[in-house]
């Protein structure tokens, strides 16, 4: 076994077992990291980075880089976010020689949909300049590695320089986090608010932080009482079926818009008083009071029928008729 190892180490020139030499470079003069400058620094010593029969480890890579591990952890900031966070060399694979950059991942291999971002629409910036990763992502001088803010930030300096009220206007509207409904290929263009809640009326004219406090989309409450407090003049009357009357064309005047009893029923033809009904309060009703519907008489007529909900009369007397 030793004897064939042997052989295909002089045959490959020792590449098996040393394939290329390690960068040396630190870019942005970091402090050592577990008493190293660079990889450079430990290239003897393979089992830093290689597990037997296994290659790059990376369980071995976040000893010495703690800061990425602590991204793992927290599944939070750019590594904790990746789908395969256990592939280190995908995107900093070394033994590419003394002045091999590990910092910047290649371009043409990594893939931005990783985050649920594409850069369909992010190859030229507005003066038709091909963008670099820098143009989103200018890197922090302390921890080398791109900030989540900055990247935001980058967004804004950007796109303010074709449309600077309307961005100013949006971020007073919906905040900065950029990500949260952008992915780069204009995700929220198609977005149909109808699907989720119907802004017709004097609503196409309120402003997204009304409804949406503190930037808050999910589970936004749709009832019109979150909005619109109880006023004066219902005095607690009306309940909170504010749309049997209101309409989103505007809150005055009112009217009633659809009522599912007849308002002429016993009164020959006749509108009756809403108090005839309504002795309380117009969200609840009874029919007691009216002609022969007197308490005792409906259960005494009902009894033989076997049914005991007497206080819902228009669920099966809907149009007034026995």
């Amino acid at each position: 076994m030793l004897i064939c190892l042997a052989g295909i180490s002089i045959i490959a020139g020792g590449a098996p077992f040393n394939p290329g030499p390690l960068s040396a470079q630190n870019l942005q003069n970091r402090p050592p990291l577990a008493g190293f400058a660079s990889h450079a620094d430990f290239e003897p010593r393979c089992d830093l980075c290689h597990a037997p029969f296994r290659g790059a480890d990376a369980t071995r890579c976040v000893e010495c880089h703690t800061t990425v591990r602590d991204q793992l952890s927290a599944a939070s900031g750019l590594h904790g976010t990746l789908r395969d966070s256990q592939n280190c060399t995908a995107c900093h694979s070394d033994h590419k020689g003394r002045d091999a950059n590990l910092t910047n991942a290649s371009i043409a291999d990594f893939s931005h949909n990783q985050f649920g971002f594409t850069l369909a629409r992010h190859q030229r910036d507005y003066s038709g300049a091909a963008m670099n990763c820098r143009a989103c992502h200018p890197f922090s001088t302390q921890a080398n590695r791109p900030d989540a803010q900055a990247v935001s930030a980058s967004c804004v300096d950007c796109h303010q320089l074709a449309a600077a009220t309307f961005i100013a206007s949006h971020r007073r509207e919906v905040g900065d986090a950029c990500l949260a409904c952008h992915d780069g290929a204009d995700r929220m263009k198609g977005f149909n608010h109808a699907t989720v809640f119907a802004l017709t009326g004097k609503h196409t004219q309120v402003a997204c932080g009304k409804c949406h406090v503190n930037n808050r989309f999910r589970d936004t409450p749709r009832d019109c009482a979150r909005c619109h407090p109880d006023p004066q003049v219902h005095r607690g009357q009306f309940g909170n079926d504010c749309a049997a009357c209101h309409t989103t064309a505007a809150w005055r005047p009112a009217r009633l818009i659809k009522h599912t009893f007849p308002l002429i029923h016993g009164n020959k033809g006749k509108e009756s008083a809403c108090a005839v009904c309504h002795p309380k309060n117009y969200a609840t009703y009874t029919c007691y009071g009216c002609h022969e519907h007197t308490q005792a008489e409906i259960t005494r007529a009902h009894q033989k029928e076997r049914i005991a909900d007497l206080q819902n009369c228009v669920k099966c007397h809907p149009t007034g008729r026995e």
